[in-house]
């Protein structure tokens, strides 16, 4: 049973942000979709008048990558402030998970920031988070506030490039949460595919190297000449480096063995195992958009796996 460990909404936020859809998900006849959710919200904080003030935040990623988003906010004595704390923490959350981060910079109300502040460090609503981005990017978490906008630092991202060619004989990989997949392309041809049982819940990481290297070995044996490429996708988060910084295909592996052995697994394996042919490895739902980036020709994508 899934055990949920947020502190309750206020009756305020509640009755702001408890949207049902007009057709019910038959299987969660409760659900309330978020973006019915801040719909209704922005529409009663745009009638505040000198109610109402701007919150911004930023969230930085190494190499110089930064998000940012801002949200109208209800001032500290209004009956509905706690929606507006409820959603800012929902949409910070959100960007954590869509772009990443190691650094929240917040800027706004006091009462709103410090509640944030609190709310995102450790030991706080947020602990999952503030305690997961330092796994993924090796870098302290930290959350400040600043006076001025004009502080913040500016929004940038760095779109990563994934090659589209197919030449040549190449492997490709997928690693789920109970089997390996596998597939052998000559040309863009698929010439061989296959699915090995894995126990994701062993712990050491010998027997994942081991098992996802036959695996890919059995394969690439399918083609008519030697892996010139190899490219993969894995739950998770990966590095544009192709670093499984924070897999949770390899959950039982220990941290400190996780960083020496896991962190740098799909580079070991194209190095040791192909004799260092390139490797290109994303995570799975990314795959999938790129995938369907390629079949429709345009637009933006969003993927699930």
């Amino acid at each position: 049973m899934c055990q949920v460990t947020d502190p309750m909404m206020s009756p305020a936020a509640m009755k702001l942000l408890l949207v049902r859809p007009s057709v019910v998900a038959p299987l969660d006849p409760n659900f309330c979709p978020m973006v019915l959710s801040k719909r209704n919200y922005l529409k009663a904080v745009g009638k505040a008048g000198g109610k109402a003030a701007e919150f911004h935040f930023a969230i930085e990623r190494p190499g110089g990558c930064c998000g940012r988003d801002k949200l109208l906010v209800f001032a500290e004595d209004h009956e509905c402030f706690d929606a507006s704390v409820f959603l800012a923490g929902e949409i910070i959350r959100f960007m954590l998970w869509q772009r990443g981060g190691y650094k929240l910079t917040l800027c706004g109300p006091k009462k709103l920031c410090e509640c944030l502040t609190a709310s995102y460090s450790v030991g706080g609503k947020y602990d999952f988070e503030a305690k997961t981005m330092p796994k993924i990017y090796g870098e302290a978490w930290s959350v400040s506030t600043v006076d001025k906008v004009e502080s913040l630092p500016e929004a940038k991202e760095e779109p990563i490039v994934c090659g589209k060619v197919a030449s040549g004989c190449r492997i490709a990989f997928d690693l789920g949460k109970s089997d390996v997949k596998t597939v052998a392309v000559k040309d863009g041809e698929v010439l061989d595919s296959a699915e090995t049982e894995w126990d994701v819940t062993n712990p050491d990481p010998q027997y994942h190297y081991d098992l996802i290297v036959k695996a890919m070995k059995a394969t690439a044996a399918k083609l008519p000449g030697p892996v010139v490429a190899i490219g993969g996708s894995a739950t998770g988060a990966v590095s544009a480096n192709s670093e499984a910084t924070w897999c949770d295909c390899f959950p039982n592996v220990p941290p400190d063995v996780y960083k020496e052995k896991v962190v740098p697994i799909f580079n070991n394996i194209a190095k040791a195992e192909f004799g260092g042919v390139p490797i290109k490895v994303i995570n799975d739902g990314e795959v999938t958009a790129v995938a369907g980036g390629q079949m429709v020709g345009e637009g933006c994508l969003f993927g699930i796996s």
